[in-house]
């Protein structure tokens, strides 16, 4: 994938400002750019993009429609310590719209081979805590292949599971499916049907709602000793993979207040 020399791109044509230049609506996107040594695509995004198991393609965002989500991106991102994210090897960020992978709708792709995840700006967007999560859910996925080299097998993580319990085809077989995501309905042990589709979706689907509503993770765990086995597995993952995600960060996790999602 082709990228610039700067940590950020923002290609934003305003009469006056040069392209390079952000809109102030995006001045929280440059300094978390900065920050995290990131580069941020949100105009002219290179398509299609091959990997070694199929295409992502997808289409330039509208302009609002980026604005909007990049308020929701900053907020999620910042949440992470500098140190987290570079080891977990996340070099690029690409808002779109239309996103795909081998002809399949994404709401977004880890694209390991290229350091780059794509968000869709638009897939979801009428839920806020969905966005919120699915952000959280694939940087995991960068976190879970670096930690080991697998993202597949997790034998330690599946005897977690209740007896008997065998994961499905994975998270790509049930993308079509709105209801899977669908919190607190489910089987002891797993936060939604999405979770039960793979070990990796599992800890990925963990991971981001411990991120997103740790109140009511730590409810259910009370309640459910599968999830709470879980919650407390997760939590040894990430400070054995950063010490930087370890008690403190998790503590300021559960203080982190976000703004109310718009009617």
């Amino acid at each position: 994938m082709l990228r610039t020399l700067t940590p950020v791109l923002l290609v934003v044509l305003v009469p006056g400002l040069t392209a390079a230049q952000p809109k102030p609506a995006e001045a929280d996107l440059v300094k978390l750019a900065r920050k995290y040594d990131l580069e941020v695509v949100t105009r002219a995004p290179v398509f299609p993009v091959k990997t070694t198991h199929g295409t992502i393609d997808g289409a330039e965002a509208d302009r609002k429609d980026a604005a909007s989500y990049a308020t929701i991106f900053a907020f999620e991102w910042s949440l992470y310590p500098p140190e987290l994210v570079k080891k977990a090897g996340v070099r690029s960020v690409v808002f779109c719209k239309n996103l795909s992978f081998a002809g399949q709708n994404r709401t977004a792709i880890p694209d390991f081979e290229h350091d780059t995840l794509y968000l869709d700006v638009t897939r979801g967007r009428h839920d806020d805590l969905y966005v919120r999560k699915v952000i959280h859910h694939e940087f995991f996925h960068f976190v879970d292949l670096k930690d080991d080299g697998h993202l597949y097998d997790d034998e330690r993580w599946a005897r977690l599971n209740p007896p008997g319990f065998k994961y499905g085809p994975g998270g790509a077989k049930v993308q079509n499916d709105p209801t899977v995501t669908t919190t607190g309905k489910d089987d002891p042990g797993f936060m939604n049907r999405y979770a039960a589709s793979g070990v990796e979706e599992d800890k990925a689907e963990v991971f981001a709602h411990m991120m997103v509503e740790p109140q009511v993770v730590a409810a259910r765990a009370e309640k459910d000793k599968y999830s709470r086995l879980k919650v407390e597995r997760m939590r040894e993952v990430l400070v054995g993979f950063s010490p930087h995600a370890g008690t403190d960060f998790w503590s300021a996790i559960d203080r982190a207040e976000r703004p109310a999602a718009k009617p």
